[in-house]
């Protein structure tokens, strides 16, 4: 959970950097950054186990020991931890790519 702790950071300061950007070069500017990062999350996610849902199967989520080998189930509290985690770091891709289309045109 660190590395996603660590990632989400970094989510946070490009969308930052994406917030200040004032003009569309800005922003493209930053693009190849903002690709990295959002290849890196979703890989993320999909290491967290069989499906990409964290170690959720048919028989419910599993902690993952050493090399990724399932090993005991999941206490409750750490379930709800590890979903809480996931459903951050997807809400903050979702505003990763809104901030790549950038504000929307002024209306006259």
């Amino acid at each position: 959970m660190a590395m996603m702790d660590t990632h989400m950071t970094k989510m946070r300061e490009m969308h930052e950097k994406m917030s200040r950007a004032g003009t569309p070069q800005e922003r493209q500017a930053l693009m190849a950054d903002h690709m990295k990062l959002m290849q890196e999350g979703m890989a993320m996610m999909g290491g967290m186990g069989p499906g990409g849902m964290g170690g959720m199967g048919m028989g419910g989520m599993r902690a993952m020991g050493p090399a990724g080998a399932a090993s005991a189930p999941m206490d409750m509290a750490t379930r709800h931890q590890m979903m809480e985690k996931r459903m951050e770091m997807m809400q903050s891709m979702m505003q990763m790519m809104m901030d790549r289309m950038g504000p929307p045109p002024a209306r006259p």
